[in-house]
């Protein structure tokens, strides 16, 4: 089973992710801050084949910030911005990275998983 870490700091959004991830069979592990990503990723780094990020985190840094430093510790990582803002993603965001725009359905931002999971194996 994947194993996804998903950094969303609304816990009602998590939740559906959460749901909908499962129903395709994606091991979810989330992180409501970034401090808690950062601990998880210095933890466990290695076990998590894709971030899903928030890039608005509310106090402290942001999705962007997590995203890189997740690509330090796993290179191979691959990278899901969630985000009512996708202006920067070229100036802020982790080569390769994927936006997904909200609102959006949590099957296709599962099914984008998926699909970029596939493409690496490829």
């Amino acid at each position: 089973m994947t194993t996804v870490l998903l950094v969303e700091d609304e816990a009602d959004v998590r939740d559906i992710i959460v749901e909908a991830f499962a129903e395709h069979d994606l091991q979810v592990v989330c992180a409501e801050n970034d401090q808690r990503a950062y601990d998880m990723l210095e933890a466990r780094a290695q076990e998590f084949a894709v971030l899903v990020a928030d890039i608005n985190l509310g106090p402290g840094t942001t999705g962007f910030d997590v995203a890189r430093r997740a690509r330090q510790l796993n290179r191979n990582l691959k990278v899901i911005y969630i985000t009512g803002h996708a202006a920067h993603l070229n100036r802020f965001g982790v080569d390769g990275a994927v936006m997904f725009p909200k609102p959006f359905n949590p099957h296709e931002l599962a099914e984008s998983v998926i699909s970029i999971l596939k493409t690496a194996d490829a």
